[in-house]
């Protein structure tokens, strides 16, 4: 699937870079190699290896599905799935919202799982399902932005998860789903963004913000950095919560040393806010 993002020119008087198309699953693939290479404790050459990193792929998302429990909800008269991560009967919630290529990438039930591990119930949205498509468009992302506000309103509803602090995260298009969604002041404690950007509908109708840190690669020519930049300095101009870190040498997704900073970085900042 091809998308298109075009960065967002707001508070900056310099030349806006084009538009970039690219292979989002391509993209995103690449970053859960590195999730699981992270993961399994070693490293696989790709030259000679790559038939068993393939398999290891394989095995480790079905394990990881596996480990994972389905539910659905209504959101806009539509069925959406979310798989739940984790036993925890007191700690915080976590949403977490895949990219472009979809909730099939590897590295999203990875990092749910992940999260599960250090303490949270995770919710894996699989929030296409509400669209049927993952077309980033201004009627696309007014609808999942719904669904992930009835995501949070069904976890009140629920007897074992209704006391718990909610925090969102999201990686790239997902990333711009839960900006989104706080913008419009979401009942959540904190957001983490990985590499995304706030949509322009929601730049202009925006009513605040929640906790949020930003994580961004400068090279980044998916979702160039000046989005991220941009955000920091709304958060500034409107006394908005905002930590962020921009990682020199990363791209679109984040691996090996940068991975394991930025997962670090995402556990610090919800322990102090959801804890």
């Amino acid at each position: 699937m091809t998308a298109q993002y075009c960065p967002l020119q707001r508070m900056s008087n310099s030349e806006a870079p084009k538009c970039q198309k690219f292979e989002s699953s391509t993209i995103e693939k690449q970053s859960a190699t590195a999730r699981l290479l992270v993961h399994d404790g070693g490293m696989i050459s790709l030259k000679s290896g790559t038939l068993i990193l393939l398999l290891l792929c394989v095995c480790v998302s079905e394990a990881l599905a596996a480990s994972a429990r389905s539910a659905q909800y209504n959101s806009g008269g539509r069925q959406v799935s979310y798989e739940v991560f984790g036993t925890t009967q007191t700690g915080p919630v976590l949403i977490l919202l895949h990219g472009a290529s979809g909730p099939g990438v590897p590295l999203y039930r990875a990092q749910a799982e992940y999260f599960a591990e250090h303490g949270y119930m995770v919710l894996f949205l699989h929030y296409f399902d509400v669209t049927g498509s993952g077309t980033p468009s201004d009627k696309n992302y007014v609808v999942w932005e719904r669904a992930v506000s009835d995501l949070i309103a069904e976890t009140r509803k629920n007897p074992a998860w209704a006391d718990r602090k909610i925090g969102l995260i999201g990686f790239s298009l997902g990333a711009s789903v839960v900006l989104a969604t706080g913008s419009q002041n979401a009942r959540v404690a904190a957001i983490v963004d990985w590499y995304g950007s706030l949509p322009d509908a929601f730049f202009e109708r925006r009513k605040g913000m929640p906790p949020l840190l930003i994580l961004h690669g400068q090279q980044d020519s998916i979702i160039p950095i000046v989005n991220a930049q941009q955000l920091v300095r709304l958060c500034e101009m409107e006394h908005y919560s905002c930590e962020s870190h921009f990682y020199a040498s990363e791209g679109h997704g984040f691996s090996g040393a940068s991975l394991k900073d930025a997962d670090k970085r995402t556990l610090e900042f919800f322990a102090r806010k959801l804890k």
